[in-house]
């Protein structure tokens, strides 16, 4: 019993992985979300409007945890309905969201130096 509640455990790693997921909903419920889009006086149009030019204005990484956020706050299947809103592979957003949640956040460049598509012309030599 820890702080009036009991705390369960186990050897097998199936189960343990079943706690850690319920533990990992009931901290995804408590954490504070955006108030819902009726409550602002906002159709859901407008709100999505809103957040697509949001998310045009972002680099690749904060897409990314952008996305992984907002899924968080759908919960279960959110990561579906934001690849069909944004474009995105739900494994990206996941992958944002698993980022997130392990503070796996590079700073910095966001690729290596000498990466993404090579120059369409050739500079020429002066």
């Amino acid at each position: 019993m820890i702080s009036g509640l009991f705390l369960y455990t186990s050897t097998d790693p199936a189960i343990r992985q079943r706690q850690r997921q319920r533990l990992t909903r009931r901290g995804n419920q408590s954490v504070p979300t955006v108030v819902d889009a009726s409550r602002l006086e906002v159709s859901p149009d407008e709100m999505k409007a809103a957040i697509i030019l949001f998310y045009s204005l972002l680099d690749e990484q904060q897409r990314r945890l952008y996305a992984g956020l907002e899924a968080m706050k759908l919960g279960h299947g959110g990561d579906s309905v934001l690849a069909d809103v944004l474009g995105l592979d739900p494994h990206t957003i996941a992958r944002g969201r698993r980022q997130l949640l392990d503070q796996d956040v590079a700073l910095g460049r966001i690729r290596h130096s000498g990466a993404g598509r090579k120059p369409v012309e050739k500079k020429r030599p002066k």
